[in-house]
Formats: structure tokens, C-alpha cells, sequence
């Protein structure tokens, strides 16, 4: 029997998501990243792809995400099913559902926006599960700059990502997961920055 883990230091869900395109009103939602863990060390990581019956993309999107839709539907799960998986991982991860969750991405309001389509499409409210306070790579990346502690002009993931040499091999870039599990890595480089 396992023992359980320790509550994690610091209420963080690190998220990543592919999509069909920019607006999540309009594009599938494609599959979402999810990495939980303390300073620097991964305890769990997750990747869901999500089915639908028509798929809303734009073809630069597919492009940069590499997602074969034909292969991606035989292997994505039904929205009520990935719904329910990530479900018992929050709960499992984040069980005070009095405690809002706060989200870790690079521009992850981007991501944000497409989990909380998601969300409510299952007749959930996303607040309070969901907290409204974000906490954004890129922004911790631009104050370092500004405050002279970070010598990159260029504050995209890849240009951070190169700049602290965190390795993301190239059959998992633009993915969720591999996405997700290289922005963990980044805040905690960003932070050791800082201090």
C-alpha cells in the first residue's frame, strides 16, 4: 500500500494545452498538460486528449502542434470520460475544493481560457476550483529582465527554455505534457533567479 504524500508547498497546477487555434469560443480543445509538484521535483504529470465529434481547427495551429487528428480521435477520450480523469487527478492532488487552484503556464491565460470552456461545458463553475490569480512565466521572465537579473530579449518559451538549457525533446515541443513538464522546470529557474 502506498503511503500518501505530504500536501504540496505551494497550491501550483503547472498547465499547457493544444488546441485547434487561438480562440476558445471557436477551436477544439485538443489535449491538456498537467504537471503537480514541489521545488523543482515532479510527483505527478498527466496528459489528456480530448474527442470531439467535429474538430474546429486551423490548419497553422495543426502545423505547430503536430497533431494528426485521425490518430489523435483513436486515442482521445470522450468529453464526460476526460472530464472525469481530471477530475480525480485535481482531487487527488488539490483536495481542499475550498482552496482555488492556481494555474503556472508561459502566457497560460491563453490556457486558462480554453481549460474554463472546457470546465463549464461540463455544467461546473470554474471559480472557486479555479482561482482568478494566474501565475505567468513570461511576466516572471520580463520583471527579471527589467530588473537587469535576466539577459534574454527574447522572452518566448523556446528563448527561455534554451536560455536555462531545459532539454525538451523534439517529439514532445508543442505538446501538452512535454509543454507542461518544461514550464515546471522553467518557473523553478525563474524563481532560483530571483533569490
Amino acid at each position: 500500500m502506498a503511503l500518501p504524500l505530504p500536501p504540496l508547498t505551494r497550491p501550483y497546477l503547472f498547465l499547457d494545452t493544444e488546441t485547434g487555434g487561438l480562440d476558445p469560443e471557436r477551436h477544439s480543445l485538443l489535449s491538456i498538460g498537467l504537471v503537480v509538484g514541489d521545488e523543482g521535483e515532479v510527483r505527478h504529470s498527466l496528459e489528456i486528449l480530448l474527442k470531439h465529434d467535429t474538430y474546429v481547427v486551423d490548419g497553422p495551429a495543426l502545423r505547430v502542434n503536430r497533431i494528426d487528428l485521425a490518430a489523435h480521435h483513436q486515442r482521445a477520450l470522450e468529453a464526460p470520460v476526460a472530464f472525469s480523469v481530471l477530475d480525480v487527478f485535481l482531487t487527488q492532488y488539490f483536495p481542499c475544493k475550498h482552496e482555488p487552484i492556481v494555474l503556472v503556464g508561459h502566457n497560460v491565460a491563453f490556457d486558462r481560457a480554453f481549460l474554463k470552456r472546457f470546465w463549464e461545458a461540463r455544467g461546473q463553475a470554474f471559480e472557486p476550483r479555479f482561482s482568478h490569480r494566474l501565475v505567468d512565466t513570461h511576466a516572471l521572465a520580463a520583471g527579471l529582465r527589467d530588473a537587469g537579473r535576466l539577459r534574454v530579449e527574447d522572452l518566448s518559451s523556446d528563448a527561455l527554455f534554451a536560455h536555462f538549457g531545459i532539454d525538451v525533446p523534439s517529439d514532445q515541443r508543442h505538446t501538452a505534457l512535454g509543454d507542461a513538464l518544461a514550464t515546471f522546470q522553467l518557473y523553478w529557474k525563474l524563481v532560483e533567479l530571483a533569490r
